[in-house]
């Protein structure tokens, strides 16, 4: 298999096979390490460990015993990307979770540890590809109509809306060709039923990814590559991204200097999308301001 740089962070019990699935995740690529998280004192050591590793260019295998309600605190810690969380246990019926389930959450009570890595392999995306900017492609609405549809019918009784978002919905702008979503629920109560009710297409829920106020999913498996995010109606978040999406569709030179301004990041940054994101933060701050101006400016 190949292998390029990718985190496996394997939680759950350890009656589940965690340890020995770990290790035979780790063994399917050529270039991988398999580190205990209980062997280091904190997980902020845990993290620089693994995200060392994963600079030097090694899948890293991570299983450590994790309260599921600190996976997505956990995941955030670890810079390197991209990052899946797998949760193993061994339950015939586990019943409703105390908090929503972060990762893929897989029963191991009927298979061998090889058996669930196959299951692993088969549902994550283990390679990433560098940054790349594409001309505007007006076939982008409809490809968000398409990934909308089953969305806004799993979640139109919670009164949702689906909003297209980021590059790809402002026509004219050149962009990352992924669709980014918005899912935008009434009220912070709305939002564990809706991650389930994602759940259940096949999306698996990322947590808030340090972002508080947006909950993150990776895409279901055989689905266009996209971003979807359930966020609150009134958020910062949401209201955010909105109104920057508002201003570059009012504003045609704007759209063109972000552009311009993005495949120069994309050319400087490469693979490193965290940094190519985090240099993006300037111009998206002034463009903001410049559409709603502090009181007394």
């Amino acid at each position: 298999m190949e292998s390029k740089p990718v985190v496996y962070l394997i939680a759950g019990a350890a009656a589940a096979g965690r340890s020995a699935i770990a290790a035979q995740l780790a063994s399917r690529f050529p270039q991988a390490v398999h580190r205990d998280g209980a062997s280091f004192s904190s997980r902020r050591l845990a993290a620089e460990a693994v995200d060392a590793h994963f600079g030097n260019g090694n899948v890293v295998v991570l299983e450590d015993d994790v309260d599921p309600a600190q996976l997505g605190e956990y995941r955030t810690t670890i810079r390197g990307r991209p990052c899946h969380v797998v949760v193993v246990f061994q339950h015939d019926a586990p019943g409703p979770p105390a908090v929503s389930r972060v990762g893929i959450w897989l029963d191991t009570a009927t298979l061998t540890p090889n058996e669930v890595v196959d299951e692993i392999l088969a549902r994550t995306t283990a390679t990433r590809t560098p940054v790349v900017i594409a001309d505007y492609d007006a076939g982008w609405p409809a490809l968000f109509e398409c990934l909308a549809e089953p969305v806004r019918a799993a979640v139109a009784s919670l009164g949702a809306r689906v909003e297209h978002v980021g590059s790809t919905s402002v026509p004219g702008l050149a962009a990352k060709p992924l669709i980014d979503i918005d899912v935008v629920v009434p009220s912070p109560a709305d939002v564990p039923e809706a991650i389930e009710r994602l759940r259940a297409l096949g999306y698996v829920y990322q947590g808030d990814k340090g972002i508080t106020g947006r909950e993150a999913f990776l895409w279901p498996a055989g689905a266009p590559v996209h971003h979807l995010y359930v966020v609150v109606e009134g958020g910062d978040p949401y209201t955010s991204r909105i109104r920057f999406r508002d201003r570059l569709r009012r504003d045609r030179g704007m759209a063109e200097e972000y552009g311009a301004l993005k495949r120069r990041l994309a050319d400087e940054h490469g693979a490193d999308r965290l940094g190519y994101t985090d240099a993006k933060t300037a111009f998206i701050t002034a463009a903001l301001q410049a559409a709603d101006p502090p009181e007394g400016v």
